[in-house]
């Protein structure tokens, strides 16, 4: 081939750099649609070491993703964050299984056990009109030295039993740590995921009104795109060299609602519901007394 038949044939294909900011999507999922066999294999051509993507199928995938959007933003009702029945958490699995790798895997059994000892430990997001989860999260309060194990990273999160849960309480603020959180891997990943951060974000302030105070998150990242994520959310690395048998791919965050200088959005969203809250059951303690006397 020519070097002008090569250029020529460049115009008709995308780098995966630029097939996966045409699709607006992580790098991982492009690479489990190729595995999928929604993307075609990349194909070499003379004088180029980087695989080469046909735009015509790339572009119309961007097309159907555009198309999927507009479907779901039109009906946001047919997202609904909830708590999973058995059903829903072999799909929650499935979904676990297109990223992380099987030995990692919490069966549903397993996980159905959690509700015995923290009943609100895991939510889905859920697609009502297919019936499809399309997200999870499982967050919630641990035996003290449990949670202190793991971000410590002396265990992981495969070696947390049921009985280490611990529901929310009222009263006094407690520390949470999130199991896990991730959406379907496909062309609406992303929506689902920014779905499910504010539906979480919501459940936390629902919890506030119960009187339930959460004062820190703990996390521990296990992938570039779970770094990236804990920092966009304004998560802080915990201190430490973390020699634990997990050093190589894990990496320990917390996230302090008691930081007034922080600059993360969610912590911002978070104290001023709290503040709000505050002011509120100050004023009916005040109505109260009023009316009393």
């Amino acid at each position: 081939m020519r070097l002008e038949e090569t250029e020529e044939a460049m115009n008709n294909y995308y780098t995966a750099a630029e097939a996966i900011r045409k699709l607006k999507i992580p790098r991982s999922t492009f690479y489990h649609l190729i595995k999928q066999g929604e993307i075609p294999e990349g194909v070499i051509v003379p004088l180029r070491k980087q695989a080469l993507y046909p735009k015509v199928e790339v572009d119309k995938l961007a097309e159907e993703r555009a198309r999927i959007l507009t479907e779901l933003e039109q009906s946001p009702e047919r997202l609904a964050f909830m708590l999973p029945n058995r059903d829903d958490l072999v799909q929650l699995v499935d979904i676990d299984r297109m990223v992380f790798h099987e030995e990692t895997l919490i069966e549903p059994e397993e996980q159905m056990a959690r509700f015995a000892y923290s009943p609100e430990a895991i939510h889905v997001l859920k697609d009502k009109l297919t019936n499809t989860v399309v997200g999870g999260v499982t967050i919630s309060p641990l035996k003290e030295e449990v949670l202190e194990k793991l971000i410590k990273l002396e265990i992981d999160e495969t070696q947390v039993k049921p009985e280490d849960y611990r529901p929310y309480v009222a009263g006094h603020p407690q520390d949470c740590y999130v199991i896990g959180i991730i959406a379907r891997p496909g062309l609406a990943e992303k929506y689902y995921a920014s779905r499910l951060l504010r539906a979480a974000l919501h459940y936390l302030v629902e919890l506030l009104g119960r009187g339930v105070v959460i004062r820190r998150i703990y996390t521990v990242a296990t992938t570039e795109d779970g770094n990236k994520l804990a920092q966009d959310l304004g998560f802080t690395l915990l201190p430490g060299e973390w020699e634990g048998e997990y050093e190589d791919f894990r990496r320990p965050y917390v996230l302090d609602f008691e930081t007034t200088q922080s600059k993360s959005k969610l912590i911002k969203s978070y104290v001023k519901q709290k503040i709000n809250r505050e002011r509120r059951r100050k004023r009916y303690e005040k109505q109260a007394r009023k009316s009393i006397n």
